[in-house]
């Protein structure tokens, strides 16, 4: 199995990537990625530069450029913002989506269809019923407060991950309130009657992904899922991406 290879129909490619500091991939930044880490925390700073540096690695895997030629393209799709749509990489054959946490950056990747993904840490049990109640329709959370209460934190997360995953897909994000996206069945339904908030025909497919403790993840996806392929992206840089940018620190970078 070549994980270089786009991923077949049906297949997606899941990469984890734990958060930290590692400087050579400082050099894979941007000029806007750069400017977007001013005033930001030493957290935020670490996420931001794994997540942005991780993408275009792993994107240079499959589409055999060098990562710092890779142009990613985030303009929303409803609203035209240049900055916070759903990333993609024009004319390449896959699409990708990204989510992270503190700890964590999911990239996942598909070369057929489209391809949501959301990735959430466990919330604390002091906030389940706040957050039950902005996220769950009605129906779901009257089953969810059937569980046993030692099973609710993982359930709400599985849940909450779900509809997160779709609205990354289809591009609504915080548009559609989660209460009113149901997410109990293998495909979401919308309980809305705004001409507005429409799921793509036919309706998404979601699919469960192994995450880290504490952790849970989900895809939303056009086509089904059969089969998640886990991979793992090395620290150091591949040798001739080291060779490459060697010096080039100070050159202005593509966006």
């Amino acid at each position: 199995m070549d994980p270089s290879a786009v991923p077949a129909p049906r297949t997606c490619d899941v990469w984890l990537v734990p958060v930290r500091r590692r400087e050579a991939w400082t050099r894979l930044l941007t000029v806007p990625d750069r400017e977007h880490l001013v005033g930001l925390d030493e957290q935020a700073v670490d996420v931001h530069l794994t997540s942005r540096a991780a993408q275009r690695l792993i994107l240079a895997r499959y589409l055999r450029v060098p990562p710092d030629e890779i142009v990613v393209d985030r303009v929303c799709e409803r609203c035209g913002d240049p900055q916070h749509g759903r990333p993609s990489v024009p004319g390449a054959s896959l699409e990708y989506s990204v989510s992270h946490t503190r700890s964590w950056v999911l990239v996942a990747v598909v070369g057929d269809g489209r391809v949501g993904a959301d990735l959430d840490a466990r919330p604390a049990d002091h906030d389940l019923e706040d957050l039950a109640a902005a996220a769950l329709t009605p129906a779901e959370r009257r089953a969810w407060r059937r569980l046993p209460a030692r099973e609710r934190a993982d359930a709400l997360l599985a849940s909450w991950t779900r509809k997160e995953a779709t609205a990354k897909l289809t591009g609504h994000g915080l548009a559609i309130p989660l209460r009113d996206l149901d997410v109990s069945g293998p495909r979401p339904t919308l309980l809305t009657s705004d001409p507005s908030a429409r799921l793509p025909y036919p309706r998404p497919y979601l699919t469960h992904v192994p995450a880290p403790s504490g952790h849970s993840a989900a895809l939303a996806t056009t086509t089904h899922v059969d089969q998640v392929r886990q991979l793992r992206l090395p620290d150091a840089l591949p040798e001739v991406v080291a060779h490459r940018l060697h010096g080039a620190a100070a050159a202005p970078a593509r966006s």
